[in-house]
């Protein structure tokens, strides 16, 4: 069931790049952050609220709430944002493309921040995926 959230994702977020590549051509990448945190946040919202009710926020943990918080402000804010900046410069598909390098990172900050480690088959997949990305960045040339 795991594999099929994860094509399901893949096949949102590939969606997204190309709706958000065409918005993003009549409006400014910081006002498009906003308005995705904006509506997103609604939306998220009100599912959670419609599924679980209010009960598991207000047992959250300030600490909980900060870190989710700053969760948010690095993967929209920064996140976000930089990948708006990076479609107008290079197009969706490469910029779609280029996120791919995310396991690379994720991989090393879990490491060092968390002490994670994956395994060897993890890390081969992972290789596979920087070669994938530096393949297609590279192509035009």
């Amino acid at each position: 069931m795991g594999i099929l959230w994860a094509v399901l994702s893949a096949i949102g977020f590939a969606l997204f790049q190309v709706v958000n590549r065409r918005a993003g051509l009549g409006i400014d990448v910081l006002r498009a952050t906003f308005m995705l945190i904006l509506i997103s946040s609604l939306a998220l919202t009100g599912i959670a609220w419609a599924a679980e009710g209010s009960a598991p926020l207000q047992q959250l943990s300030a600490p909980a709430f900060l870190a989710f918080a700053l969760s948010g402000v690095f993967h929209y804010v920064l996140g976000w944002t930089m990948l708006g900046l990076s479609q107008r410069a290079v197009g969706a598909a490469r910029a779609g493309a280029l996120v791919g390098i995310s396991p690379l990172f994720a991989t090393a900050i879990a490491w060092i921040v968390l002490g994670e480690h994956i395994s060897s088959t993890a890390l081969l997949g992972i290789a596979f995926i920087v070669l994938g990305v530096y393949l297609v960045s590279t192509e035009s040339r």
